[in-house]
């Protein structure tokens, strides 16, 4: 299992790219307060690596539920198996170039305009998804 220190940061980028998906969407504070039932002062802490304990399951599922995002998303992030608990398998859901993206993603080093160019090029990916890809393969 990952490291308390590197948890942290992984949660971190988890928990500030969920509130940053949440502004997008124009939820204020207030409302994601209101929708997740955690308080603002908690979900800060979790994105600023301010904790000594593991956040309870049942607060981060509902921080989840609340922003519609997986729980399993963020307990990857805390290095949690399924059922909430800290995990000693190795993270291998993804194929290595999906880790690739996610770890650039991530990346505090990469700028803002290269993780952008990469979200768009996956939004037109995925937008060809319902052409079972007879546009990408040229079978139009």
């Amino acid at each position: 299992m990952a490291s308390l220190e590197a948890r942290r940061a992984a949660f971190g980028r988890f928990v500030a790219k969920a509130l940053e998906d949440a502004k997008h969407r124009r939820l204020s504070i207030k409302e994601i307060e209101r929708r997740t039932g955690v308080g603002s002062t908690t979900f800060y802490r979790w994105r600023d690596g301010e904790w000594s304990k593991d956040p309870r399951p049942s607060q981060v599922d509902s921080f989840c539920e609340g922003l519609e995002i997986p729980s399993r998303a963020a307990y990857r992030a805390l290095g949690w198996g399924v059922d909430g608990k800290p995990s000693t398998e190795p993270d291998t859901a993804f194929e290595p170039e999906l880790r690739a993206i996610q770890r650039e993603l991530m990346n505090p080093g990469v700028p803002d305009s290269r993780k952008e160019s990469i979200r768009n090029m996956l939004r037109l990916i995925i937008g060809q998804g319902g052409t079972n890809g007879r546009k990408a393969a040229g079978q139009d």
